[in-house]
């Protein structure tokens, strides 16, 4: 997600529909030769042919350490593109609600276990639990969304990033074995950007994890029955102040996750 002039990179593992900053520490020791695993160029074109194919446009695609970022805050790791590639779109393309391949199984989608990192500030850390509410506030609907105290039993991290970019976050979408984005990462560098825009930025960030994509692009599943325009949706893919989800994200949320 972006501040209209930047965009919120709302999940960007890739399809991380942005919104994500880390700090970045570094443990000098003894000099230590590591040996990456190359990455076959071939396979990297094949696969951003295949995101292309979808619908995101080639210059809105990046590939960093293992990962696509797509639109700066969807993040897909390279083995879940190979993996939906290998498949193909498992649904009929329906039809401004836009969805991924995937969503969230029965398995986890009424109770999506979210961790905090304690190096998290204490405002993120208040936007994250405002993001929970929100999501939860939704009725008729299986999807739900809790705070656990540790990593091991949490589906989703909320981590801190660093970087000079425009994405304020960024997050994982659902992968093919139907669990949540693993991760949402903030970018330390919008600290300061006001409370009701982190609120949005983070419950923006919670709709990748879960599912869906930035309602002002048009890539992936057309959700039936949303608007054909909803400027003020929360999966737009910039940060506005939060004033609740539109008609249109609601009816959206109880489509894909139905009681």
């Amino acid at each position: 997600m972006q501040m209209k002039t930047m965009h919120l990179s709302c999940a960007k593992p890739v399809l991380t529909i942005v919104l994500s900053v880390s700090t970045l520490l570094f443990s000098c020791k003894k000099e230590e030769t590591v040996t990456k695993p190359q990455v076959a160029e071939g396979e990297i074109a094949s696969l951003t042919s295949y995101l292309t194919n979808q619908g995101f446009k080639a210059e809105d695609i990046q590939f960093k350490d293992g990962n696509f970022i797509v639109q700066n805050d969807i993040l897909i790791s390279q083995e879940d593109v190979a993996v939906r590639m290998k498949e193909g779109d498992s649904d009929v393309p329906q039809t401004e609600q836009w969805r991924n391949q995937y969503r969230v199984n029965v398995n986890y989608n009424n109770n999506i276990k979210i961790y905090i990192e304690p190096s998290v500030p204490a405002a993120w850390k208040t936007a994250v639990k405002g993001a929970v509410a929100n999501w939860n506030a939704v009725t008729n609907t299986r999807l739900a969304m809790s705070i656990v105290t540790t990593k091991s039993a949490a589906h989703t991290r909320i981590f801190m990033g660093s970087e000079d970019a425009n994405w304020v976050a960024r997050a994982v979408l659902p992968a093919s074995n139907g669990k949540p984005g693993t991760t949402v990462e903030i970018n330390s560098k919008f600290n300061s950007m006001a409370a009701s825009q982190k609120l949005f930025a983070i419950t923006h960030e919670f709709g990748h994890t879960v599912g869906y994509l930035h309602t002002d692009q048009t890539n992936g599943i057309f959700i039936p029955g949303t608007p054909s325009v909803d400027a003020k949706s929360v999966m737009n893919s910039f940060v506005l102040p939060w004033a609740g989800f539109t008609a249109g994200d609601i009816k959206a949320i109880r489509l894909i996750y139905p009681l």
